[in-house]
């Protein structure tokens, strides 16, 4: 009998500790002003080089890692989602949210085998890239933040 009593006491110790452990890394507060300063600034550098072009290869410019870096930063955004902040960092987020995924539509275009040759392919590209930079500009007054040389 002492057995198991013994037993579900190292059990029950076992999974509360198991639960604090699994619970620690989501109570760690992130700072949201400083998410949206790094992702305005990752974004911002991603637009600056989709405006450059396209470039051949599997480098860090070509569109296919533009694109997986502007999917990191709409994933920072997502981890910030549920933080209450105020009126200012709520209309930075929501500009960011929208230029990321202007831009990362801009990127799945330039992606595209046909993007070269199709003109209507490339406009789309270009309006998407300017409302998305126009909504980093809007993040960026939102934030205070200078912009980026």
């Amino acid at each position: 009998m002492t057995v198991y009593i013994i037993a579900a006491v190292v059990v029950v110790l076992f999974l509360i500790g198991a639960y604090r452990m699994m619970g620690a890394g989501a109570t760690d507060a992130e700072d949201p002003h400083a998410v949206l300063v790094a992702v305005l600034d990752t974004a911002s550098g991603a637009a600056k080089a989709l405006d450059a072009g396209p470039s051949p290869g599997d480098d860090a410019t070509s569109p296919h890692a533009l694109r997986r870096t502007l999917d990191g930063c709409a994933q920072a955004l997502e981890r910030i989602a549920a933080i209450p902040v105020d009126v200012a960092l709520d209309h930075a987020r929501s500009a960011l949210e929208l230029a990321v995924d202007e831009l990362a539509w801009s990127a799945r275009l330039a992606e595209s085998p046909a993007f070269a040759r199709d003109d209507a392919l490339r406009d789309a590209a270009v309006t998407l890239r300017g409302r998305g930079s126009m909504n980093l500009e809007s993040a960026r007054s939102e934030l205070g933040a200078t912009p980026q040389s």
